[in-house]
């Protein structure tokens, strides 16, 4: 199963992401990761990413696999584990614009409908609930003002950048939201069954409990025994098939009785 959460940033969508999947057993997919292990592949074999014949070639030939271990996601490309080399400064430089590449993100797309199939996992970004996962059960669209976005990356950048200022940030993010709103491949939008959560004035306790208790059903009976049933079930077919015989019993119950179970 796949819960997706898009929403522009600073929105809180990332450790949203990351708390949900905590509290219900998921696995949080860092895509970020693959987007950076992709281009740490692409800058130490010199590729040219506009020579797509070549870019193409290089990815069809390279095996990268995502997988967890002692709580931690690491990303392989050929077996190598990335998780110390994709946070260099070059890969960073080059991630963001490498990630606009229509081969590059049809790539990663292909890697995490692939992991989904082994997970059941939480997964945000900008175009989960839209284009990568459009049949996800759960999307969630993460938002807050503008003002409350400020706020927060100025909280986190004031200490590195101390010349920094409110006004930078926030026309940094409203460039940031103009681009990923309007870019032709995978813009930013909620998707039409998305429920949209405003993080502006809860706490992160609270947008979790939003999102749990009122929209994935924690505290209904049913989803209670699906949750667990995920906890303690490896198998990703035992647990589908589990959700199925629960969903048909609820569907009876709620033919006779008038409350929520």
């Amino acid at each position: 199963m796949v819960i997706a959460m898009d929403g522009p940033a600073c929105s809180g969508k990332s450790t949203l992401a990351v708390e949900v999947a905590n509290k219900i057993g998921f696995h949080f997919l860092n895509t970020g990761m693959i987007f950076r292990a992709i281009t740490y592949l692409l800058l130490k074999n010199h590729i040219d990413i506009t020579n797509t014949q070549l870019l193409q070639d290089i990815l069809n030939n390279t095996k990268i696999d995502v997988d967890y271990a002692d709580g931690r996601q690491i990303v392989y490309v050929n077996g190598e584990d990335t998780s110390n080399i994709v946070s260099t400064p070059e890969v960073a430089k080059y991630t963001s614009p490498f990630s606009q590449n229509p081969i590059i993100r049809q790539e990663v797309v292909k890697i995490q409908r692939k992991f989904s199939k082994k997970y059941n996992l939480v997964i945000e970004g900008r175009d989960i609930g839209t284009e990568v996962f459009p049949d996800a059960k759960y999307k969630f669209f993460i938002t807050a003002s503008i003002q409350a976005r400020t706020n927060r990356r100025y909280e986190t950048m004031k200490v590195q950048y101390p010349n920094i200022t409110k006004e930078e940030i926030e026309e940094s993010l409203k460039q940031r939201d103009f681009n990923d709103s309007t870019r032709k491949i995978s813009p930013l939008r909620q998707a039409d069954d998305a429920v949209l959560i405003d993080t502006s004035n809860d706490t992160i306790n609270e947008s979790i409990n939003k999102i749990i208790s009122r929209h994935i059903g924690i505290n209904n009976c049913f989803n209670v025994l699906f949750l667990a049933s995920i906890k303690f079930t490896s198998n990703f077919h035992i647990t589908t098939i589990f959700m199925l015989i629960l969903a048909f019993f609820r569907h009876i119950i709620e033919l006779f009785l008038p409350f929520d179970v």
